[in-house]
């Protein structure tokens, strides 16, 4: 009943109305559930699966050396832009992808992509995703060119507050240098730093915001 409600509101959300599209999905689809933390995509693999989020999120990152990049996250209703580039080449993984939480995704063997492009439903769903995801690194590109370590931090816990509707952020150090892709010491420095100027306090694996 669960995996019902959740394929009905895929369908509300990407608009799929053509009742021939919607039956491919259901007969083709294998619904999956995935562990918090799960690794689902490494790099150089093959990617032979198109994966569609039903309810979750999902760390896309890069690593280079022993530092990692947080490039996007893909949330409910939301797919990867490798999928995309996997329905026109056999492509290999240039990232790496994990479940940031409990996780429900909606996998379609790559090999049924090509035939579903004549859906405009589809079509719209595949470019308004290459759209978004390039905006997305576009701004990350941005961020990381031209601001400055402690800009980028305040950037993340942001972004985690409008999430979580929360000013307690549930976050490591650790964690923090892997997603703006710098290190854990100089993320420890500079939080200690913001906490002398009022902004936030440290708590064992938390931060809370005192400002907005």
């Amino acid at each position: 009943m669960k995996e019902q409600k959740l394929i009905k509101s895929l369908f509300s959300s990407l608009n799929i109305k053509d009742s021939k599209l919607k039956s491919e999905i259901l007969k083709f689809a294998i619904i999956e559930n995935i562990s918090k933390n799960s690794q689902i995509i490494k790099k150089d693999q093959f990617i032979k699966w198109f994966i569609i989020v039903l309810r979750g999120r999902i760390r896309v990152w890069h690593q280079y050396n022993d530092r990692e990049l947080t490039l996007y996250t893909i949330k409910d209703c939301e797919t990867c832009v490798y999928s995309i580039v996997a329905i026109e080449k056999n492509y290999q993984s240039l990232v790496n992808a994990n479940t940031l939480n409990d996780t429900v995704i909606l996998k379609i063997p790559i090999r049924y992509m090509q035939r579903w492009k004549k859906f405009k439903s589809w079509e719209k769903f595949t470019v308004n995703t290459l759209i978004n995801k390039y905006d997305s690194l576009l701004k990350f590109v941005e961020l990381i060119a031209f601001k400055k370590i402690d800009e980028r931090i305040l950037k993340y816990l942001k972004d985690e507050f409008i999430r979580s509707n929360s000013r307690i952020i549930n976050t490591s150090h650790s964690q923090i240098a892997k997603e703006i892709g710098t290190t854990r010491v100089v993320v420890s420095k500079t939080l200690k730093e913001l906490e002398k100027k009022g902004v936030l306090t440290l708590q064992f694996k938390k931060i809370k915001l005192l400002k907005k």
